[in-house]
């Protein structure tokens, strides 16, 4: 079990790059380490997310490990305008495209993995490589995209964002009663809507005719068994049509795992990294 590394707000995070991109700005946050030659993981946050949300899993995670977070237009805060400059995949391959080289190993959460899933069947050099997906948003194609599925989506959309702000509220969610909860949650969800669902919408609407057999790398998707945003049935899909497809999943595990259940989570990375040998030397010597 990897032991946690220091407080959740590391000490060693520094800003990569900032790139602007159509009225947008594009940020990359690096976690160095002396070792020049140590595994290089980007990091993809989802919807209404940012760097901070990667926080709790990254303390679990080895110092050995050289950590890019992506700074993306659907961060925390955004008014969501950014689909004028292109769909979420085209925004994902212009952040990869601002690091030094290809990722070892690229971890999404949420409509970011779903994101990073897109991109992968694209085949774009950017993104080819091993991937992690946590939590994804994945609809299989046994649904028809109709009014009822339409008002259900916007239900689960917004179910999604006022969980999130609880989970990256951490322990505080608990203090705060339940009224201004709910009135902290609406001030969101009018920022985000209608653009950023939209966006969301037509993430979903993409899924089944994604081009799943096309994947050629490595693909580890992390989730809980009963997270409605991939039901079993999308989970099928995905492990029956990706080539190299692996699945860890824990009943335990909510849709923001990498904030609330982060050591099993790391555990979990860690785990993938062995299979992939790209566990740092000093690590492996560790658990000789």
């Amino acid at each position: 079990m990897p032991a946690q590394r220091g407080s959740p707000s590391g000490a060693s995070w520094k800003q990569y790059a900032d790139r602007e991109f159509d009225g947008e700005t594009l940020r990359i946050w690096e976690r160095p380490t002396d070792d020049p030659h140590a595994p290089r993981i980007a990091l993809v946050h989802g919807f209404e997310e940012s760097r901070q949300s990667w926080e709790p899993l990254t303390a679990h995670l080895s110092p050995d490990l050289r950590l890019y977070a992506l700074d993306l237009p659907w961060r925390n805060g955004s008014q969501h305008r950014w689909a004028s400059g292109g769909t979420s995949p085209a925004w994902l391959e212009r952040a990869l495209s601002l690091l030094p080289g290809r990722p070892d190993l690229i971890v999404a959460h949420s409509y970011g993995a779903t994101t990073l899933l897109d991109l992968l069947t694209r085949r774009v050099e950017a993104a080819r490589v091993p991937s992690v997906l946590v939590a994804p948003v994945f609809r299989p194609d046994d649904r028809p995209m109709d009014p009822g599925y339409f008002d259900e989506a916007v239900q689960r959309f917004r179910g999604v964002l006022a969980d999130g702000l609880r989970a990256q509220m951490g322990p505080r969610a608990q203090t705060v009663p339940v009224d201004i909860l709910a009135s902290m949650a609406d001030k969101v969800r009018e920022r985000v809507e209608p653009h950023g669902f939209l966006q969301f919408y037509a993430t979903l609407a993409r899924c089944p005719d994604l081009r799943l057999e096309d994947v050629d790398v490595p693909v580890l998707m992390i989730s809980g068994t009963r997270d409605p945003s991939a039901p079993p049935q999308a989970v099928d899909a995905l492990r029956s049509r990706i080539p190299h497809f692996s699945l860890h999943q824990d009943p335990g595990f909510s849709h923001f795992c990498q904030l609330q259940q982060p050591g099993p989570v790391a555990e979990a990375i860690t785990a993938q990294l062995t299979r992939l040998g790209l566990r740092p030397i000093e690590e492996e010597a560790n658990h000789a």
